[in-house]
């Protein structure tokens, strides 16, 4: 999964998927080396933190998309949009 996130060349995904798997092998890993991989995660997590929040989405956005997502699963047409007129 890093490799793939890697490749994609998007530095986001890339540390996400560092993140997870650091945080995935300390679980198992012995005391010493969980100590190792703890350093390794915060700096991780410091680098995320300086690349900011991605793209936020409005909840209008967020449930407008929603939305979207479920007429298409099932198979709905997306409805045709409104025209307006200028009042003039």
């Amino acid at each position: 999964m890093i490799a793939d996130a890697a490749a994609g060349g998007d530095r986001r995904k890339t540390l996400e998927a560092i993140r997870d798997k650091l945080a995935r092998d300390m679980d198992d890993a012995p005391a010493a080396v969980s100590a190792q991989l703890a350093g390794q995660l915060v700096k991780v997590l410091a680098e995320l933190a300086e690349l900011g929040n991605p793209e936020k989405v409005s909840a209008l956005d967020e449930l407008a998309n929603r939305r979207k997502d479920r007429l298409a699963a099932a198979g709905i047409p997306e409805p045709a949009k409104r025209q307006t007129r200028k009042r003039g």
